[in-house]
């Protein structure tokens, strides 16, 4: 005969197994909207005796192992899928970039908004029917000469604006890089301090197991990291995390130590330089990170030292650059600037300095003298010296002096030049109207491209975000169906708990008694 309190050890353990499950089924329940929350089970496993064959029983016809020992718990676990994890917070990380870069991008849009037919367009427009009114004038009309020095005011003022908003979108998100940084270092702190707690609370659990909650709340600090980089993590078998990104470690959970991310001063670098505490630089695939670096710092076929060949702020800052370089340069030229500096049409704000879009202007000698590009040169065979005048005809039979606006319409014509080279690498070769077009369709060709990449990287996410819930996330359905199992199962041991009862009453008061 088998001992006999075996079978009431058996269903107390039943007993605490369904009250265990219901507990879990009931945690799930209360926590189905908690952030982050990870749906727990109970691993439950059947009880066994084995290598001891003195605990058997004797039947007439063998021996019996004491089976039936009922079921156990190896403990609480979460219900999760690595592989959708790291899936998940790989296409997290371009999702992040890519929005990142198609917001600095539209606010570079906004600044040149119609950039092909209102802004850019239309003051150069301006500027070239005010020319054309010119010519058609004598060319001593100071009047319509002054309009030409207004609208190519107007223009200059323009790329000027443009300058200034430009740079202002420049550092607005050169800070917000700088601010990111700190948050992340500040996040960094943060899993720090928890694997800290993971590590001590690990100590009461069994090796497979451990505190449930606080592996929720990491994992929600690891969410996050993966939007700013792409990064890969490890968990140690004393419980705690370790994370790299951009394959440098930036959390270590066996010697509880961070590695923050450092950024060089912007605006003495001129460049977003990002590198480790422990001395490497920053490379990253993917993340919201690498859309501001690669923002700032992409300027096309004009990038030097540490910029990229991404079409980024830097790039359309140098076009707007080149532009107003190129316009002053041909003009410039046109109007016989190169043998003689006085007839320069625009010029920088400082003598000797770069022309760029945030410097161009009319120079002093067109304010002063707005019919100075009605003027021609000619040699004085009295003096032996060149000078500039009004172009004369004189007809021979009359006398009569006709002034001719010649310089006035070569200057036209270097709108129609479609053979003028914008860019120290020749960017681009056309005219001035093609130049604005093409800017105008590559802003709105890399905003395109960077907006399919991110509308991808959503529904990929979006996918993938799904089905970790599928596994992770609690459902009412499903824990109503397990509480209710789990219910009869308790409902069910209680009953044979009962069976048992009446069978040990049985045996101890009615064992030997005649009638009963």
């Amino acid at each position: 005969m088998r001992p006999t309190f075996l079978g009431f050890e058996a269903q107390k353990r039943t007993l605490q197994m369904a009250q265990k499950c219901i507990d879990i089924v009931g945690n799930n329940i209360s926590n189905i909207n908690t952030p982050g929350y990870t749906r727990q089970r109970v691993d439950l496993y059947s009880m066994y005796v084995a290598g001891m064959p003195n605990l058997g029983w004797n039947s007439p016809s063998q021996t019996l192992s004491i089976a039936g020992q009922g079921v156990n718990s190896y403990g609480v676990s979460q219900i999760r899928d690595i592989y959708i994890d790291k899936r998940y917070r790989a296409n997290v990380a371009t999702e992040s970039e890519t929005e990142k870069m198609v917001n600095i991008l539209s606010d570079i849009e906004d600044i040149i908004d119609d950039f092909e037919y209102e802004g850019l367009q239309f003051f150069t427009q301006q500027f070239f029917n005010a020319l054309q009114a010119y010519s058609m004038e004598k060319p001593d009309s100071s009047e319509i000469a002054t309009l030409c020095v207004n609208n190519a005011t107007n223009l200059c003022k323009l790329l000027n604006q443009y300058s200034i908003e430009i740079k202002q979108v420049e550092y607005t998100y050169a800070n917000e890089l700088k601010d990111t940084t700190s948050h992340i270092n500040e996040m960094l702190e943060e899993m720090r301090k928890l694997n800290d707690r993971i590590e001590k609370e690990k100590l009461h659990y069994n090796d497979e197991y451990g505190p449930n909650e606080l592996y929720d709340e990491m994992n929600l600090y690891i969410d996050e990291l993966a939007t700013y980089g792409n990064v890969s993590v490890v968990q140690h078998a004393n419980g705690t995390f370790s994370v790299d990104m951009g394959g440098i470690n930036i959390l270590d959970g066996l010697k509880g130590r961070t590695n923050h991310i450092m950024m060089k001063d912007y605006e003495t670098n001129g460049v977003a330089i990002l590198f480790f505490e422990s001395g490497e630089e920053l490379n990253l695939e993917s993340g919201s990170l690498k859309g501001y670096v690669d923002m700032l710092n992409g300027n096309g076929v004009y990038a030097t030292g540490r910029q990229n060949g991404y079409y980024g702020v830097a790039y359309f800052k140098s076009a707007i650059d080149e532009f107003a370089r190129t316009l002053a340069r041909v003009f410039n030229t046109a109007n016989g600037g190169d043998d003689d500096p006085a007839r320069n049409m625009f010029s920088a704000d400082k003598e000797g300095a770069l022309i760029t879009a945030g410097n161009i202007h009319v120079s002093d000698s067109w304010l002063r003298d707005p019919t100075m590009i009605g003027k021609t040169r000619y040699f004085d065979p009295n003096t032996g010296l060149y000078g500039y005048g009004f172009d004369e005809i004189i007809n021979e039979e009359t006398g009569e002096v006709t002034l001719q606006n010649s310089n006035v319409l070569y200057l036209i014509s270097q709108f129609d030049n479609h053979n003028i080279k914008f860019g120290n690498a020749h960017d681009f070769s056309g005219s001035f109207y093609e130049y604005i077009s093409f800017i105008s369709n590559r802003l709105a060709e890399t905003i395109s491209y960077e907006s399919s990449r991110y509308e991808t990287a959503v529904m990929t996410v979006d996918i993938l975000l799904d089905a970790r819930d599928d596994i992770s996330a609690p459902d009412f359905d499903e824990e109503g169906v397990d509480m209710m199992n789990y219910q009869k199962w308790f409902s069910a041991s209680s009953r044979l708990t009962t069976t048992l009862d009446d069978m040990l009453d049985k045996l101890i008061n009615g064992t030997g008694r005649v009638g009963l």
